[in-house]
């Protein structure tokens, strides 16, 4: 079984335009400047390319690379970037009924601020009514993960035995980077133990920080959506940063993502299973990988984390 612990459902007016226009910005800024098309006309691009507001699309891409069952992660950017046309818990609803519509391939993770008012209730209401597995917090929307105010939310999690995914690594403007720094869930691992948390993208550019938090602190996981550019571009940087993790990390710990359809132009979900399904033939001489870690990363990590 395959399995994509980090997915999501892009749906142009469940974000605000700023959104959307700091995402087109950090596209156009990787062309060169002399064949750079307007901002108007990348952000159009990027929402025919992402956008999927029945999950049909992710499905297709999903059968076309082997992959049985994907985690929806709904986002909450509303306090940060103002609140969406589509509220928060009907965002909820909607991807409640795309994964029923489609029984066992999706497994949705409710997103919730935790500065929003009723947030714990928000959640549990998700995973007791409306079959949510997980809570997913995304760091970027301006709050710290291990403010004591937002402890009620994680001994919700603990109470309702249900993981944590939350955004490791920088995040394009409007969305903050510096709390989105492993470190600042180091207390969160601390006092709570018996919760799992799986850091989102290897932290990206602070993978090294994420790699010593990891190493102390067995409740943390980490999964490797967002990571398709740079095994696409640097796949010897690529093999050599996850064989640092498989090794000081444990080959139990690590997941297999793609972040949705964000990154299908750069990586698609077939390339991208095949290119983790590959590395012990293909890895570059002086690292290698085992058909066992190989099986743990697509998908047996993941099945012990969701109880499937």
């Amino acid at each position: 079984m395959i399995i994509d612990i980090h997915s999501h459902i892009w749906v142009e007016n469940w974000r605000g335009d700023s959104l959307w226009e700091g995402f087109a910005n950090v596209r156009a800024s990787r062309l060169p400047a002399n064949r750079r098309p307007p901002l108007g006309q990348v952000k159009k691009e990027m929402l025919a390319e992402c956008c999927d507001p029945t999950g049909e699309k992710q499905i297709k891409l999903m059968d076309e690379a082997g992959i049985d069952v994907a985690v929806l992660c709904s986002l909450d950017w509303g306090i940060a970037l103002g609140e969406p046309p589509v509220p928060l818990e009907e965002q909820h609803e909607r991807i409640a009924e795309i994964a029923q519509r489609f029984p066992g391939r999706y497994i949705p993770f409710a997103g919730v601020d935790p500065r929003r008012e009723g947030a714990v209730e928000l959640f549990e209401k998700c995973i007791r009514e409306e079959g949510f597995r997980g809570l997913k917090l995304h760091p970027a929307a301006g709050f710290y993960p291990d403010d004591r105010r937002y402890y009620p939310l994680y001994e919700k999690a603990v109470e309702l035995g249900v993981p944590v995914i939350t955004h490791t690594g920088p995040a394009p403007s409007p969305l903050r980077s510096k709390p989105t720094q492993p470190v600042y869930l180091d207390d969160v691992l601390t006092d709570f133990p018996e919760l799992t948390i799986v850091a989102a993208h290897m932290g990206q550019g602070w993978w090294e920080e994420l790699v010593s938090m990891a190493h102390a602190k067995p409740n943390l996981m980490t999964d490797m959506s967002g990571m398709q550019p740079m095994a696409a571009t640097d796949y010897e940087r690529f093999c050599r940063i996850l064989r640092i993790f498989l090794t000081a990390v444990g080959p139990d710990r690590v997941l297999f993502g793609t972040d949705g359809l964000v990154f299908a132009g750069t990586l698609s979900p077939k390339r991208w299973v095949n290119l983790i399904r590959e590395l012990p033939s293909r890895a570059p001489e002086g690292i290698t990988f085992t058909e066992s870690e190989v099986e743990g990363i697509l998908g047996g990590n993941a099945r012990r984390l969701l109880g499937l």
